[in-house]
Parts: structure tokens; sequence; C-alpha cells
């Protein structure tokens, strides 16, 4: 089994030229926990990264709360992790829990967006097989 057979393929995704205060706005309004940040708005988009509230309030925090004129890739990590379809569940269980992130978008050839997966979604399959 894969991450790409598990993975959440509704994502919700912002490019990075976003203002970041309408992609804060995005995550509120939307059920995700994370959103998919992508080069550009095109049929078959490239993800180059995730944005969490986390990373939001962090950037706000180191800015004394003041977002104007930030945009999305103004607080992207500069080389995010990003799993292959392919990739299997504990191998990305395993890179997830190295890089401290909870989250990660899941790519195809070409870097093509697949969808997106997080730690307890592994969890929850993992305990799924077990039961």
């Amino acid at each position: 089994m894969n991450v790409g057979n598990i993975c959440n393929r509704e994502v919700t995704t912002i490019t990075v030229d976003t203002p970041l205060v309408e992609a804060a706005r995005t995550l509120c309004d939307s059920t995700s926990e994370a959103l998919v940040a992508i080069a550009s708005n095109v049929s078959q988009p490239t993800a180059v990264g995730i944005l969490t509230d986390r990373a939001i309030l962090r950037a706000l925090l180191e800015r004394g709360g003041d977002a104007t004129g930030m945009r999305v890739v103004d607080i992207l990590p500069r080389n995010p992790l990003v799993l292959s379809r392919d990739e299997g569940i504990e191998d990305a269980m395993s890179r997830l829990r190295a890089w401290g992130v909870e989250h990660a978008p899941i790519v195809g050839p070409g870097g093509t967006l697949c969808g997106i997966i997080s730690r307890r979604e592994i969890l929850e399959y993992q305990l799924r097989q077990l039961a």
C-alpha cells in the first residue's frame, strides 16, 4: 500500500502569490487543516508547499501582527517535504516525523498534485488495518 491510495484527493489549494490575509481567510472557511500551495492556477497544478494555520500565526507573531503586503510565498518553507504517490505508508510516516510536520502534498509524475496526507490519516489507516 502507498500514500497515493489513501491520501485525501479533495485538496484546497492557494497560489504562492496570494496575499496572506486572503490565504488565512480561505483556510478558515475551508474544512481542510492545511492548504497546498501551488505555483499557479492550472488544470494540473504543481505542489510547492503546505500552508497551515500555525505557519500563518508564526509569521504574524514575527512581524508584530501585521500581514500587510505579505504573500503566501513569503512564509512557505524553502525546501518543503513533498511525498511521491508511490511512497509506502511506513516510509511516509517516518519522513513526516523526521521533518517534524503534520501534512505533506502527494505528487505524481512531474510533481503534479495528487492529494494531501497527514500523520493523523496515516495513523487512522494503520489502526483500521490492525482491527
